[in-house]
């Protein structure tokens, strides 16, 4: 796992500044670093203590705004580098109960034995995409087709990962890169999901947005792992990512949004179902106490010990 001392410092060189210059930045910045000094900031950077989680989060942020991008350097690290950083338990407490996870004992198998493949990569292509078919028709009695789905999965530019074990499909994630416009037409219930065309996604290379559109766990440690490696793309495709968000029918999903730090934007009654939309930039979902406590707080996590 990274170490908070670490990134403090790499961070604080590259700007080209002083434990000193540093600090009196800071405390411009923050009154809540208004007691802090060089010492102290020594004293951090070199591991012997650290400063609150919550000051840690300031001061990322800091630095993510003067480089102009979520956590500054750690995104040019190697994913798999990334990934192992981040703690699954803490991932798992984060997300909350949902019932697209279910309760199968997967904290007694071996972690390492679970892969997280992309749709292109994987044998279980047409169970992920079937699953995801199934849960859109229970969620919102949606009329997208599975061949639609199978389009949609297919298109490099969409994010699908499926989760294998020792051959075995153990769950999915989906995100649609619609194109800035399509996003913000669904999060603000211009137009429906069963609209979506494949002119309605945005290029590999083009900036757009994530829409949620589906995901399935057999347990909390095959969802964490979904999420990690959603998270880990996320931060390197950062550039080219301006929202992410989703439309939610249940409390559970409700509950997942608002740990995620997501934002309530609307609203709708169809049916006698209420369907919320949420949605958050990369920096709102990134830079959050959980986030920064799961990167860079190796003893906070119970599966390292």
């Amino acid at each position: 796992m990274f170490r908070f001392s670490d990134y403090l410092r790499i961070c604080r060189e590259n700007k080209g500044v002083t434990q000193t210059e540093l600090v009196d930045e800071l405390i411009a910045a923050d009154s809540v670093f208004h007691s802090l000094d060089a010492t102290t900031l020594s004293r951090w950077e070199r591991g012997v203590s650290k400063p609150a989680l919550s000051k840690q989060t300031l001061i990322i942020k800091y630095f993510s705004n003067h480089f102009g991008r979520v956590y500054p350097f750690l995104e040019e690290a190697e994913p798999i580098k990334i990934e192992k950083s981040f703690c699954a338990i803490g991932f798992s407490k984060m997300l909350g109960r949902h019932k697209m996870v279910m309760d199968f004992p997967t904290q007694s198998m071996d972690i390492n034995l679970f892969r997280i493949q992309l749709f292109q990569d994987s044998s279980h292509q047409q169970t992920a995409v079937r699953k995801n078919y199934l849960i859109l028709k229970e969620l919102y009695g949606s009329n997208f087709s599975e061949q639609q789905h199978q389009m949609l999965a297919e298109h490099p530019a969409n994010y699908f990962s499926i989760c294998d074990y020792m051959g075995d499909y153990y769950g999915h994630f989906f995100a649609l890169k619609l194109t800035t416009v399509a996003f913000e037409k669904v999060i603000n219930f211009s137009i429906t999901i069963d609209q979506l065309t494949l002119d309605d996604i945005a290029a590999q290379d083009e900036v757009g947005s994530y829409y949620y559109f589906g995901f399935f766990s057999i347990g909390e440690v095959v969802i964490s792992l979904i999420w990690i490696n959603f998270y880990t793309h996320l931060i390197k495709e950062q550039k080219r990512v301006r929202n992410l968000g989703a439309t939610i029918v249940t409390k559970e999903g409700e509950t997942i949004a608002k740990n995620m730090n997501t934002e309530n934007t609307c609203s709708i009654e169809v049916g006698g179902q209420t369907i919320s939309s949420f949605q958050a930039t990369p920096a709102q979902m990134l830079i959050t106490e959980n986030i920064v406590k799961m990167l860079f707080n190796p003893e906070s996590c119970p599966e390292l010990h």
